[in-house]
């Protein structure tokens, strides 16, 4: 018998082609470093976000978060994607691949860069300039003169003209790190009903002021006389800034009712500073 007829093949296991195991790799190569590239995006781009959005819901004064973690953190792992991304390419001679994720690598990084550089700008900006000299203020529609005394912001104006419903408003402000004034009037809003004294509408003002203080008041209101004129004084806090105590004053000129709010924070004295304010104020 021929040997060669009853010989048989030995069954060897058929197994993966090493190219086919080094593409295989490949692309799970691929999909880690794509992952790690849009989370490390997505960590400093939202790192940034909320730094801003913690920025912009601070009151003034107060302390904000700045997500450096995050930052830095999605910076390095977007790196280290594309890093990761580029070597692979290269691997298998994608040379033009490789130039456009470099490309919009680079593009990516500016846009981020200028959003981020615009955002300290805002920042920056939005810090208020303070006037280092005393500024004298006149509103002739309600008859009223004062001056805010240096180291407050530029006085602020919003006024507000009559219509067929509402009566004119006059508002003015300025403010700094650690207290504020602000002077409101509503021109002619008691006119017709001939009140010419704060002291006809302080039960009305003593409820209003009740309400404003929600935190509470220091006391009942008072009618003091500051050089002649003769007004409603209130102190308090309001819950929606607990740290701060404001002093309000309200009196009664030409048929119109003017208030004026001096907020301080942290102060052992604000009624004192108050009224040295109030000691500025001129009626005519």
């Amino acid at each position: 018998m021929d040997m060669k007829e009853t010989e048989k093949e030995v069954f060897e296991p058929i197994g993966e082609r090493p190219e086919e195991a080094i593409e295989t790799t490949d692309d799970d190569m691929l999909k880690v470093a794509r992952r790690n590239m849009m989370l490390g995006l997505l960590w400093c781009v939202g790192g940034l976000v909320f730094t801003l959005l913690s920025y912009y819901f601070t009151e003034a004064g107060g302390r904000y978060v700045i997500a450096t973690g995050a930052i830095a953190w999605g910076a390095v792992q977007a790196l280290n994607g594309l890093t990761a991304y580029l070597r692979t390419m290269r691997a298998r001679g994608a040379n033009t691949a490789c130039r456009k994720a470099i490309a919009i690598a680079a593009c990516t990084a500016l846009a981020i860069a200028g959003a981020g550089y615009l955002s300290w700008r805002m920042v920056q900006t939005d810090q208020t300039p303070i006037v280092d000299c005393e500024q004298p203020y006149d509103c002739p529609e309600l008859g009223v003169r004062f001056r805010v005394p240096a180291g407050f912001s530029e006085i602020m104006a919003d006024n507000r003209e009559e219509t067929d419903s509402t009566y004119a408003l006059y508002q003015m402000s300025a403010w700094n790190e650690q207290s504020s004034i602000m002077v409101e009037g509503t021109a002619g809003n008691l006119a017709d009903a001939e009140i010419e004294t704060v002291d006809e509408i302080a039960a009305y003002l003593e409820a209003q002021a009740q309400e404003f203080f929600d935190a509470g008041l220091s006391g009942e209101g008072t009618i003091v006389e500051i050089d002649g004129i003769r007004m409603l004084k209130h102190a308090g806090r309001r819950t929606e800034f607990p740290d701060w105590t404001t002093v309000m004053y309200d009196l009664v000129h030409k048929g119109s009712l003017l208030t004026f709010y001096i907020h301080a924070q942290g102060t052992t004295a604000p009624e004192e500073e108050a009224a040295a304010f109030m000691r500025s104020v001129e009626i005519y």
